[in-house]
C-alpha cells in the first residue's frame, strides 16, 4: 500500500485547518450583516417614522432626513434656531428679500432657491428643491393635507405660540424638529436656556412688595404691519417674566389677539399713566410721530415728562422674535428695578442670548437696522428726543 509522506499529510492538515476558519469567518460575517439590517436602530434608506404633529396629525417622514424647508411665519425662524440652516433647501421669496434678524444673522439663507411669492409657498417650487419634510405653521388640517397632497412630501405642522403664556406649545414644536432632524439635543439646550432665564428673572423679581413695582406699558408692537402706540399686548411676555404691573393686563381676553393684535385708545393710555413706557422698535417712528402731533400726550403721561420712555427690540416680524422678547425682558427690569440688576450688563447678555440662539457669535448691531434700549423724552418741538443719559 502506498503511504502518503508525513510532510504532506501535515500540510494537508494545516490547509484544511485554514480553509475551517475562512468559512467560519464568512458565515459570521453573513450573520452580523443579516442582524444589522433587521436593527431598528440603524434604519435603512428609504425607512420612515411616524411623528404626531402640532395639529395633531399622523405624519410618515424619513428617517434620514437631509434637507427641510420651512413655511408661513415662523417656520424658518426656528429652523435657524434649531440649528437646520445646513439642511435648508429653499426659503419664501418674501423672507429672501426681507431684514429679519435672522436672515442677517445668516445671510446665505436669501441666496436659496425661492419656495413660493406668498406666505405658505408653492407646491411646484418646492418640489423643485425636493425637500424631505415641509414644516409649516399658521395652519389647518386642511391646508397642511393640501400641500401635502399636492407635493407628495411629509408636511408637519409646527405652533408659533406666546412664549409668554404658552411656552409648553412651542417646547414642543421645538422637541418635534429635533426629532425629526435628529437634533434632539439642541432642542434639550433651547428648552433649557429659554427656561432658565425665565427662572432667573422670575427669582430676581416675584419678591418685590406690590407698593415698589412701577407700572409699564408697552406700545408700538406689530402685528402683519407696524402701529403706534396704541397697539399693545395684555400678556407682553417681558413683563411676565419680570412680575411687572403691566397697566394692560386687565384688556378684556376676547378684544386681545396674538395675531391680530390688541389696541387700545390714546385717551385709555392717559388714564392709566404709566410710570415706564416701552416702545416696540418697529412701530416706534409711528409712536414719535403721535407724541409730536398730539401734545395731550407729552403733556399727561409722567413717563414722558420723565424721560422714561424706551424703546425696544422688535416683538413681532413673521410672527415673534423669541431672542428679543428674552432680550427686552432683561433691559425692562434692569430699568424698572435697577437694584434688582445691578450685576446685568445688558450689552454682555445681548451678545450671550443672541449667540446662543444663533449658534454663533452675533452682536446686536449685526441683527437690528436701527439702535434699541435707548431713552427718550418728550419735547414739544420734536415729539420724543434721545436723551443724553441713553448714551
Amino acid at each position: 500500500m502506498h503511504r502518503q509522506p508525513v510532510g504532506e499529510i501535515k500540510t494537508i492538515i494545516k490547509y484544511g485547518y485554514w480553509l475551517m476558519i475562512k468559512v467560519i469567518q464568512v458565515v459570521a460575517l453573513l450573520i452580523f450583516m443579516s442582524s444589522s439590517c433587521g436593527n431598528p436602530d440603524t434604519p435603512a434608506e428609504g425607512d420612515t417614522v411616524v411623528v404626531d404633529d402640532l395639529l395633531g396629525r399622523e405624519v410618515s417622514v424619513p428617517a434620514n432626513v437631509e434637507k427641510v424647508v420651512g413655511v408661513r411665519a415662523g417656520a424658518l425662524r426656528m429652523l435657524v434656531y434649531m440649528d437646520a440652516v445646513s439642511l435648508i433647501a429653499g426659503v419664501e421669496e418674501p423672507e429672501r428679500n426681507s431684514d429679519r434678524p435672522y436672515m442677517l444673522a445668516y445671510p446665505e439663507l436669501a441666496g436659496l432657491p425661492a419656495i413660493g411669492p406668498v406666505m405658505g409657498g408653492d407646491a411646484e417650487m418646492i418640489l423643485n428643491v425636493n425637500p424631505d419634510v415641509i414644516f409649516t405653521t399658521y395652519s389647518t388640517v386642511q391646508d397642511a393635507n393640501e400641500l401635502q397632497a399636492k407635493t407628495g412630501i411629509p408636511v408637519v405642522a409646527l405652533e408659533c405660540r406666546d412664549l409668554g403664556t404658552e411656552t409648553a406649545t412651542l417646547f414642543s414644536s421645538f422637541e418635534l424638529i429635533g426629532k425629526i432632524t435628529g437634533k434632539e439635543k439642541r432642542a434639550d439646550e433651547l428648552m433649557s436656556f429659554i427656561s432658565d432665564t425665565m427662572e432667573d428673572l422670575d427669582e430676581r423679581t416675584s419678591g418685590i412688595p406690590d407698593e415698589m413695582r412701577p407700572s409699564v406699558y408697552a406700545g408700538g408692537l406689530s402685528y402683519s404691519t407696524s402701529y403706534g402706540i396704541s397697539s399693545t399686548h395684555p400678556a407682553y411676555a417681558p413683563f411676565l417674566f419680570i412680575n411687572a404691573e403691566n397697566v394692560a393686563s386687565g384688556i378684556d381676553e376676547r378684544l386681545a389677539s396674538h395675531v391680530k393684535g390688541t389696541f387700545i385708545d390714546t385717551e385709555q393710555l392717559m388714564l392709566w399713566n404709566p410710570d415706564y413706557l416701552f416702545i416696540d422698535q418697529s412701530g416706534f417712528p409711528l409712536a414719535a410721530g403721535e407724541f409730536k402731533t398730539k401734545p395731550a400726550l407729552r403733556r399727561t403721561l409722567d413717563a414722558s415728562r420723565e424721560g422714561n420712555i424706551f424703546n425696544l427690540f422688535p416683538y413681532n416680524d413673521y410672527a415673534t422674535n423669541y431672542e428679543f422678547v428674552l432680550l427686552n425682558a432683561w433691559f425692562a427690569g434692569k430699568q424698572v428695578y435697577p437694584g434688582n440688576f445691578e450685576d446685568i450688563c445688558i450689552e454682555e447678555k445681548s451678545q450671550e442670548i443672541l449667540s446662543f440662539f444663533y449658534g454663533k457669535p452675533v452682536k446686536p448691531e449685526k441683527v437690528v437696522s436701527s439702535p434699541v434700549f435707548q431713552r427718550f423724552a418728550a419735547c414739544e418741538k420734536n415729539g420724543l428726543i434721545k436723551t443724553e443719559e441713553s448714551e
